[in-house]
């Protein structure tokens, strides 16, 4: 007996053929909505299941690969080692750059100190200058006082004229100026 016939039973017997043919499609639609579902269920349950098989079985074999071919080892220490050596290369090449970088930084930080050294000697050099252009700013401002002022010689000067001169009075050898020699006198006397 099928599970429709169990339900017939169960029915009241005055309910028609069609009644029960309603019922009939709506449980078979009910049934067939049902497994449909489990279905994609299921269907997604065993495509994740097979990818995460697929992924190890993958696995597996590349490290049977590693294991057993020669080749693919030989690629994987060609790897390892151009990157080791990239890594050597690219260290030795930021001691170059940075060698390079610290002689500049040196020659540049001489030519800074040597520069300051300059600009202190000029800077004391001006200073040095500026007190002498007061110095002598002061000089000339009483120089200014000075010569506003009448001047006086403390000095005195003998005046020697033809006028003065007795030939009978002094012989020449006498004169107390010690400038004026016999020599001095004589050439005086012809003018």
């Amino acid at each position: 007996m099928t599970t429709f016939e169990q339900i017939a039973k169960l029915l009241p017997e005055n309910f028609s053929e069609s009644g029960l043919e309603e019922i009939q499609a709506i449980i078979e639609e009910t049934i067939q909505e049902r497994v449909d579902a489990e279905v994609k269920s299921l269907e997604a349950k065993v495509g994740g299941f097979m990818r995460m098989k697929l992924n190890e079985m993958k696995e597996q074999a590349v490290k049977e690969l590693e294991k057993d071919n020669e080749t693919f080892r030989a690629v994987k220490i060609y790897e390892t080692l151009k990157s080791v050596i990239a890594e050597d290369i690219a260290t030795s090449d930021e001691e170059a750059v940075a060698s390079t970088y610290k002689a500049d930084n040196e020659k540049l930080q001489e030519t800074v100190n040597n520069l300051n050294d300059t600009i202190s000697n000029l800077m004391t050099e001006n200073k040095t200058l500026e007190e002498s252009v007061i110095n002598l700013k002061e000089d000339v401002q009483t120089l200014d006082e000075v010569s506003k002022a009448p001047f006086k010689s403390s000095e005195q000067a003998l005046v020697i004229t033809n006028e003065s001169i007795k030939e009978d009075s002094t012989p020449t050898s006498e004169v107390i100026n010690e400038f004026l020699t016999e020599d001095v006198v004589r050439l005086s006397q012809l003018t």
